[in-house]
């Protein structure tokens, strides 16, 4: 959800500055035409947005899908800025201004409303620079850090990584962790499923908990059995489309140092 809502703020940002570039749209939006200076910067400002969302886009969701989304949102907020210029009030006539200055009682609606869409075109500058700005300045996934574990799990490439840099939480009682996976995009189209558990599965009806949510972004959270050893090793075992299935172990303490701890603590 905050990963759309920023690549639309994004995008009808840059559509906005590089309106406002043009002399004129800036004469349509503001009333006015800025400096060639302020211009230049616009248009600087506007395909850095541009830009900044695509690469945001790509980052978080791949190069297929991540480049769909970004055209996805581009043509929303063009298409939404195509609809809305022309319904945005020019400026006034120069008599009609004139006239109206002769007796400045108090700003007339329309001067107050003129100010108010000028405000609107600026925080919608300004917003999508402060939202791209917490997102690169916030902590990465875990699927994205350092602390991923890459591997392979028969010919499929993969990444797990904790969802969380803690101990396991508890539930009644019992002990759960929770881990995200990722696969490589070519890889997503050849797998059935994916399940997640600690000590090697006799079988696939054994082969632990299954991982849901996206097919780029999954996640299991598993229930951490009685008399665990960090030695266990996590398995993830991978069912393909055509019915084979693989596994792979993958170390405990390299994947979740939190949970190889809590194994260590409690044998």
């Amino acid at each position: 959800m905050i990963l759309n809502l920023s690549l639309l703020l994004a995008s009808l940002g840059g559509f906005i500055a590089l309106a406002l570039a043009m002399e004129k749209h800036c004469r349509q939006l503001l009333h006015r035409v800025l400096s060639p200076r302020w211009l230049q910067a616009l248009r600087i400002l506007g395909w850095l947005l541009l830009v900044a969302a695509l690469a945001l886009s790509l980052g978080q969701l791949g190069w297929s899908i991540g480049a769909a989304a970004w055209f996805g949102w581009l043509s929303v907020a063009g298409v939404a800025l195509a609809f809305y210029l022309p319904r945005w009030p020019g400026p006034r006539e120069p008599a009609k201004a004139a006239r109206r200055d002769k007796h400045p009682v108090m700003p007339p609606p329309a001067e107050r409303l003129l100010g108010l869409r000028r405000a609107a075109t600026a925080l919608l500058l300004l917003a999508p620079v402060a939202v791209l700005g917490l997102l690169l300045s916030a902590a990465p996934k875990p699927l994205h850090s350092d602390e991923a574990v890459l591997g392979q799990v028969g010919p499929w490439s993969f990444a797990l990584a904790q969802a969380e840099r803690k101990a396991p939480h508890q539930v009644l009682g019992t002990p759960f962790k929770a881990f995200d996976v990722r696969f490589c995009e070519r890889c997503d189209e050849q797998i059935r499923a994916a399940y997640l558990k600690i000590r090697k599965p006799r079988s696939l009806r054994a082969a632990g908990l299954v991982f849901s949510g996206e097919r780029w972004d999954r996640r299991v959270e598993i229930q951490i059995p009685a008399k665990a050893r960090v030695s266990d090793g996590l398995w993830l075992t991978v069912e393909g489309k055509d019915g084979s299935v693989h596994h792979a172990a993958v170390d405990i303490d390299k994947v979740s140092p939190e949970l190889a701890a809590y194994l260590t603590d409690e044998s």
